[in-house]
């Protein structure tokens, strides 16, 4: 037990300092301090400074996943555009700092594309998004494209609806107004995207189906 709970103390203050200073700046005594933990304990629970921090980022990408649902409000007569909505909604969820007055979501969601963009990126660390994408949204984007079967441009779509949202991700690191600051932006937020989303998709069908 006792194994463990320093474990878990080096873990959230790991996710602390490294939220702050980022993965380069952050020393091993910085985490330790932090934890009030020294380097042996890290090395035993977790090998290195950098098997830590991919740790840590799963851990973000966890809470990013279950912190906010992409399926508030669905049920079995749902629309597709309500589906669609529902999960851009809980995509949008994960930007909002009206309730992170720190702003540490924008933090770690630099750190998390950094890492994502990365040579020696690991593709378990977002395996978590990926598997909810594709549970979500993609069936999503068959419907609509529906009756297109062609594999090609169902995969190209989808790509692109997920460039779109991704997008407003790196938005907001740089543009403080692309941030979400009130839950009545994101209502609008949701509304606009799928729309847009909604439009896009319906075009692309209309463009391939004639074909």
């Amino acid at each position: 037990m006792a194994d463990q709970n320093t474990k878990e103390r080096i873990l959230e203050a790991a996710s602390r300092v490294f939220c702050e200073k980022g993965f380069k700046a952050t020393t091993v005594r910085d985490i330790c301090a932090e934890a009030e933990a020294n380097v042996a304990a890290i090395n035993y629970h977790f090998g290195d400074k950098l098997k830590l921090y991919h740790q840590v980022l799963k851990l973000w990408m966890e809470e990013m996943m279950t912190g906010a649902d992409r399926q508030q409000g669905i049920t079995d007569v749902s629309t597709i555009e309500e589906r669609l909505r529902a999960y851009v909604y809980g995509e949008f969820r994960s930007l909002c700092t009206y309730d992170d007055p720190e702003k540490r979501k924008k933090k770690k969601i630099r750190l998390l594309f950094e890492e994502y963009v990365s040579e020696d990126c690991d593709p378990e660390l977002f395996k978590c998004h990926d598997e909810i994408d594709g549970e979500l949204l993609t069936p999503i984007v068959r419907e609509i494209l529906a009756p297109i079967e062609d594999e090609n441009i169902i995969q190209q779509a989808h790509i692109a609806v997920s460039g779109v949202l991704v997008h407003h991700f790196l938005a907001i690191i740089h543009y403080p107004e692309g941030e979400i600051e009130s839950e009545e932006k994101l209502e609008f937020m949701a509304d606009y995207y799928t729309t847009f989303i909604t439009g896009s998709l319906k075009a692309i069908k209309e463009k391939y189906h004639a074909q």
